[in-house]
């Protein structure tokens, strides 16, 4: 030993220590500051590091001395108690160390040294020469320079081994430290711990599968570990980018990363860096933490992907809804068969006219209500597609006889509708009515039949419209009280004979509720029984005998008193009661005779007849409830007359027919009533089997006074009497006409001059006086008295 050297033994006294026995940490705390003490007083820094060592050789205990980069520059003899068998002057602490997490770990305390700051039990985990791993403790103390600078120049680091100095490698791997790497290392996720300096310390397999890559890369960089693998340089500049951001912002980042692997395909990691700091603020280490979201990305990409293919299929479904909506409002407005607007619309349209129409200098409107003529007969003939085509045809014509700010509605069936606005006068909507019924004069041309088509089809049609019309009015506040009174208008032009048109006044509405009155009032009176019959005596011209009555009903009104059926019969056919009427007088006079025959006994037996209106003939079981009423009432079917009127024949010639066929097939005689008013068509004689014919009223009473109607009856007389039909006359009043017809050769007759019609009571006692009563001014002088 040098002679300048301060002598160790001597030092070592001064300490009260000696070379057998550690010192304890207080003791060789005392003896660092004496050895430091001598190095001050002048000697250089060779002898110092010299005396350094010396006095560090001649300890028993293991002692590193550190400088700032952490490197050994001292260290004792007793160090080789732990495996390290080789001069460690100048390695790097971190080989010593069993991990790059443990020299994290122990750099990070290694700062608070530099600070002054004395640690004592610190556990460290150390790795020997032949590679097993030795668990110890170490105290930390801070060395000054002579110079008297506050922060140390020095750390020793004094080890004690623990109790598990000299076991087992397998042993020592359940150190705590070990432990919890083991732990991190088995975690399925990506975790990396990277020191200040952003250098890999520890790395799990999950991070890099390859364990010689694991190994190369602690104490690597990002930048480092790219440029070995060739991985794209960006990859490192965005991972040095978060990290910044990590400490900068002192919380976790999180962003998302693309690599490529060797087949080319995509993997991406969701990265986190979260940064650790000491109590000082300082920052310690970065925890990266990384999970594979690869699988996560493709099931998005395929959500986006369905959700664009779902929005696609949206955005075409909306569109199809959309127009379906439009179609169904444009149908909900619209007549599906012709395209006109439908009754919802006109109304809407009508309304707003008659709004605008109050104002000041409104513009005025019309209104006209379209019904075809005969419209059922067409669909009945020639079948429901050929009347379609047939409204088609007639809505083209329409919508070509008005202007464009016109409005043309089908409001159902073969009802149109017609809006005039602006009017420029009250001739205009007869012009239009005009106009309309020239265009539908002219023949319209029907599809042609195709197999299994229809009959008629190909043929021309024509076709006939009756309309009503109505103007506007300050009083009118209703779409619906427009149409009505336009119905009512068209009704009227109806009843006038068809292909006409009438415009609407005051007078039609008044009708049309009278009618509704007394609708209410025969119904009430059909239930309330005031309906009465009456009796006319039908007389054997050439006998002068009563061969039976006519029932004629009268209707005892509980205020207008007893009505004629000329007051209530029109109606009462109009409002389809008439059938109801016609089969009341018919059970009431059938019993009624019933019983004048039981009770006075004639031979023959009484006749009847009774009126049968064409509603009646059109029912299609019509001769079953007649053959029904005739056996609950026990009146014998040849001996009933039904009157029915020429109008009854003019339509529905089939159904017509077999009515007649069967009221005659049960012994029922059928006469033409008012025969002559008419058409008098003979064909209705040919074609129909009719029993009798009855001369009309008035040409009887014109017998006298006109030469015509004289040889009208006789014309009348003269072709029934050709055709075998009987030939009764109506109206007799005075004895000249009975004679005439007496001398023309007519069967039986009927009038004022036998009698009126009678009430039951007084019918029934005409009966029993006996029919061949006459009076003398009758004229039956040739004949024997009765």
């Amino acid at each position: 030993m040098p002679s300048s050297v301060p002598n160790l033994d001597q030092l070592l006294q001064q300490a009260g220590l000696s070379t057998e026995v550690p010192p304890s940490l207080g003791e060789w705390q005392n003896l660092l500051w004496r050895v430091r003490a001598a190095l001050d007083r002048g000697r250089d820094a060779a002898q110092a590091t010299g005396w350094a060592q010396h006095l560090l050789d001649k300890l028993s205990l293991p002692v590193l001395v550190l400088d700032r980069q952490g490197t050994v520059i001292h260290a004792s003899k007793a160090c080789g108690a732990l495996g390290w068998s080789h001069d460690l002057r100048g390695q790097p602490l971190a080989e010593l160390l069993s991990s790059p997490l443990e020299d994290l770990r122990l750099s990070n305390l290694l700062k608070r040294v530099w600070q002054g700051e004395r640690l004592h039990q610190v556990p460290l985990s150390l790795r020997r020469t032949e590679g097993r791993l030795q668990l110890a403790e170490a105290s930390l103390l801070p060395l000054h320079a002579a110079s008297g600078e506050s922060t140390a120049a020095y750390v020793a680091m004094s080890i004690t081994t623990t109790e598990l100095h000299g076991q087992s490698d397998d042993n020592a791997r359940t150190d705590r430290q070990y432990f919890y790497e083991s732990l991190l290392a088995a975690l399925p996720a990506s975790l990396a711990v990277l020191g200040p300096d952003q250098r890999y310390r520890f790395c799990n397999p999950a991070a890099i599968g390859n364990p010689q890559i694991r190994e190369w890369i602690m104490g690597h960089t990002d930048a480092e570990y790219v440029a070995e693998r060739g991985f794209p340089p960006e990859l490192a500049t965005e991972r040095g980018r978060h990290m910044d951001e990590a400490a900068r912002e002192r919380k976790t980042v999180q962003f998302e990363e693309r690599m490529l692997r060797p087949d080319g395909e995509p993997v991406y990691q969701l990265r986190n860096y979260t940064p650790l700091f000491d109590e000082n603020g300082e920052l310690l280490l970065y925890l990266g933490h990384g999970v594979d979201v690869t699988e996560l990305r493709r099931t998005q990409e395929a959500l986006r992907e369905l959700n664009a293919q779902l929005e696609e299929r949206v955005q075409t479904r909306t569109a199809e809804l959309e127009a379906l909506s439009r179609q169904l409002q444009h149908d909900a407005l619209h007549d599906s068969l012709t395209g006109l607007p439908n009754r919802a619309l006109f109304s809407d349209r009508l309304s707003q006219a008659i709004a605008r129409s109050k104002l000041p200098d409104g513009p005025q409107y019309a209104v006209l209500f379209l019904d075809v003529d005969r419209f059922k007969g067409i669909n009945d003939t020639l079948g429901h597609p050929t009347g379609d085509a047939m409204l088609v045809e007639m809505a083209r014509r329409l919508r070509a006889c008005l202007r464009a700010t016109d409005t043309v509605a089908r409001l159902g069936g073969d009802e149109f509708t017609i809006l005039l606005e602006p009017l420029q006068n009250t001739e205009q909507a007869a012009q239009v009515a005009a106009r309309i019924q020239d265009a539908l004069r002219r023949p319209m041309q029907m599809p042609a039949a195709g197999p299994g088509g229809l009959p008629g089809g190909g043929h021309q049609v024509t076709m006939s419209a009756s309309l009503g019309i109505v103007h506007s009015q300050p009083d009118y506040d209703s779409a619906m009280a427009v149409l009505r009174d336009a119905d009512i208008a068209m009704y009227r032009a109806k009843d006038g004979g068809r292909a006409k048109y009438r415009v609407f006044t005051p007078e039609m509405r008044e009708h049309i509720l009278h009618v509704n009155r007394m609708e209410h009032e025969l119904r009430r009176a059909l239930a309330a029984d005031e309906l009465r019959v009456r009796y006319q005596p039908v007389l054997d011209l050439d006998r002068g005998r009563i061969e039976g009555f006519e029932a004629l009903v009268r209707w005892q009104h509980p205020e207008r008193g007893l009505l004629a059926p000329d007051d209530f019969a029109p109606i009462a056919e109009e409002i389809g009661l008439l059938p109801d009427i016609d089969r009341w007088v018919l059970a009431h006079a059938c019993r009624e005779l019933v019983q004048w025959q039981q009770l006075y006994p004639h031979d023959p037996s009484l006749r009847l007849s009774v009126n049968f209106c064409s509603q009646h003939l059109a029912a299609p079981d019509v001769h079953e409830r007649v053959k029904d009423l005739l056996q609950r009432t026990g009146f014998d079917p040849g001996r009933l007359n039904l009157e029915i009127t020429e109008s009854s024949l003019l339509s529905q010639t089939g159904d017509v027919r077999r009515s007649m066929e069967g009221l005659r097939q049960l012994g029922v005689r059928l006469h033409l009533d008012d025969f002559g008013t008419g058409y008098s068509s003979l064909s209705y004689l040919q074609l129909y089997s009719i029993d009798a014919l009855k001369i009309d009223r008035s040409f009887v009473q014109g017998m006298l006074d006109n030469d015509g109607n004289a040889e009208l009856v006789r014309t009348i007389v003269a072709m029934a009497k050709n055709l075998n039909l009987k030939v009764v006359a109506e109206g007799i009043e005075d004895p000249r006409q009975l004679a005439a017809l007496r001398g023309l050769g007519c069967d039986a007759g009927q009038g004022f001059l036998f009698s009126p019609a009678l009430d039951v009571h007084a019918a029934r006692t005409l009966v029993a006086e006996g029919q061949h009563h006459r009076r003398p001014d009758w004229g039956y002088d040739d004949l024997p008295p009765a």
